[in-house]
């Protein structure tokens, strides 16, 4: 076999293989038999016809053809071993250079390469501000609202009232946003307030029930609220169907106790509170981290082969079809509201999103190699005992208790124990950049478990056995899972649909709101968010 390799730009090479007359000349023998085995001809019994019966009736094409196809199959990784290349993934035959002698061109994927230059002398400091009474007061504002009861008026529109009412935007005799019913409190920019623009609401103050208003407003390029607006000047037109004023609960003692789960305010409070608290630093961490990684990415070198940025492609598009489906739109309707093509689309918001979240994923993962970044058998142990209870503790869909298989442990396990290892290497990111100093735990070396857990045996359908490759030393970066724990790609916003913006308050305390609900379903929908 002769070799020869041809480095390419986009991180893959390509090698050109040339075969031996003799090794090729087998395989077309071999076809000839493969193919007279699941032929029909007259006189041979099944695979028993000759070669030279096999290339009259059949010819040499289709020989040579099904002898390239075995010849591949059985032959490619010595062609690999032969050009001393490890791929990242599957190679393709490229090309059939010659037929004889058998020249083969194949195009492979090399294994990223990351190099972080002097990444310790990266500094960003970490000072998450605290949540301030005003926050709390906003927050106890929007519940107290939820819960407020809405009483008919026979007036103008005022300030904080909760309005009903029915829009249509048109550019150009062109119908834009075809008419749907609206509802939100006049004045609240703490809520739906900025959709379609900023201060919307505010046009409807003094407008009665059955009134109606022309509302133009222009939309800068930069437009972010609703892509449908972008850069166009818009007629909405306001049909007003009802005007309710809203009388608000006290903020006491009672109202907390109407929530199900407080004894009094203060414990109402602290909630909040803590709430408020966590929320916040998600989000400051979200950003910080995002910062840190491109500090990381602004003197890193990394490359990889194109293959991992269309699987990431393919990631992306899946969970924006997800999102789609909550709203109940799918991705073609989506297009459509953008008004793009699906290629441009996904060349213009997709591939770079895809880009920066392969490239960071590998910049993490080279962090955690270079600092050494563990998982002890001891966290180990506790991930796969705890997923072992929480899936016996689940309900199947007749209510029983689910049947815990090997596999579901597995898959639930590895994502735990991914999303520790995540955790710990931005951890350790976070400490190099303040300049934290960094305690070297005693780590218990990560060992192959497996032994079989004790589970009740009714529960289970077969005995566990943890298999080896949940607790691999060499934990691979799950980009699913890295972006969950830190949002690194500015330029996903596109890519990744949003629901209502005003997560509903009594949904992060867990209670519910009769009086809400009974507006939403009577009244009309909330406003939509593109």
């Amino acid at each position: 076999m002769k070799i020869e390799t041809i480095s390419q730009e986009d991180h893959q090479v390509k090698i050109e293989a040339e075969f031996e007359v003799e090794l090729f000349d087998s395989f077309k023998r071999r076809a000839a038999r493969k193919i007279a085995k699941q032929a029909k001809i007259p006189g041979f019994r099944p695979g028993k016809a000759p070669y030279e019966v096999i290339l009259r009736m059949y010819g040499e094409g289709a020989i040579n053809e099904e002898a390239v196809e075995l010849l591949v199959d059985e032959q490619y990784a010595n062609v690999l071993d032969e050009a001393t290349i490890t791929p990242s993934g599957p190679g393709a035959l490229q090309e059939i250079i010659s037929m004889d002698p058998l020249k083969l061109s194949f195009l492979v994927p090399l294994k990223p390469e990351i190099e972080l230059g002097d990444y310790k002398s990266i500094q960003l400091d970490y000072s998450p501000e605290e949540v301030n009474e005003e926050e709390i007061a906003e927050f106890l504002s929007r519940l107290q609202k939820n819960y407020a009861t809405a009483e008919p008026v026979d007036r103008p529109i005022e300030d904080g009232d909760l309005v009903y009412f029915k829009l249509k935007g048109i550019e150009n005799e062109e119908t834009i946003l075809e008419e749907l019913p609206v509802q939100f409190v006049v004045g609240d920019d703490q809520q739906k307030d900025n959709w379609p623009f900023e201060n919307f609401s505010k046009e409807l103050i003094g407008l009665k029930e059955s009134e109606s208003k022309e509302i133009e407003h222009s939309f800068s390029e930069e437009e972010e609220k609703d892509e449908r607006f972008k850069g166009k000047t818009i007629k909405f037109d306001v049909n007003v169907q009802s005007v309710k004023k809203l009388s608000l609960p006290e903020l006491n003692d009672d109202f907390a106790k109407l929530l199900g789960q407080f004894e009094d305010y203060a414990a109402l409070e602290k909630a909040v509170r803590d709430q408020q608290e966590s929320t916040k630093k998600q989000e400051y961490d979200e950003k910080y981290f995002s910062d840190l990684i491109s500090k990381y990415a602004e003197q890193s070198t990394v490359k990889f082969p194109p293959f991992m940025v269309d699987e990431e492609i393919e990631q992306i598009l899946k969970s924006l079809e997800r999102d789609l489906k909550q709203q109940n739109l799918d991705f073609e309707t989506y297009l459509k509201l953008l008004k793009k093509e699906k290629e441009d689309y996904i060349e213009e918001n997709v591939r770079p999103a895809a880009i920066n979240r392969v490239k960071n994923s590998l910049i993490i993962e080279k962090l955690a190699q270079e600092e050494k970044i563990e998982v002890a058998k001891a966290d180990i142990d506790g991930i796969l005992n705890d997923t072992v209870q929480m899936l016996q503790n689940m309900p199947d869909q007749k209510g029983k208790k689910a049947k815990v298989t090997n596999e579901m442990v597995n898959n639930v396990a590895y994502n735990a124990i991914s999303r520790l290892y995540n955790q710990r290497t931005l951890e350790r990111m976070k400490a190099l950049a303040t300049g934290e100093e960094i305690v070297e735990e005693t780590l218990e070396e990560v060992e192959v478990v497996d032994a079989e857990i004790e589970v009740d045996p009714e529960v289970v359908d077969t005995e566990i056995e943890v298999a080896p490759e949940v607790v691999d030393t060499e934990i691979e970066v799950d980009r699913e899972v890295t972006e969950a724990e830190v949002a690194v790609d500015t330029e996903v916003v596109e890519a990744e649909v949003e629901g209502d913006t005003e997560v509903a308050v009594e949904e992060k305390l867990e209670v519910e709101s009769s009086e809400t609900n009974d507006l939403s379903e009577t009244e009309g929908k909330e406003s939509p968010e593109a």
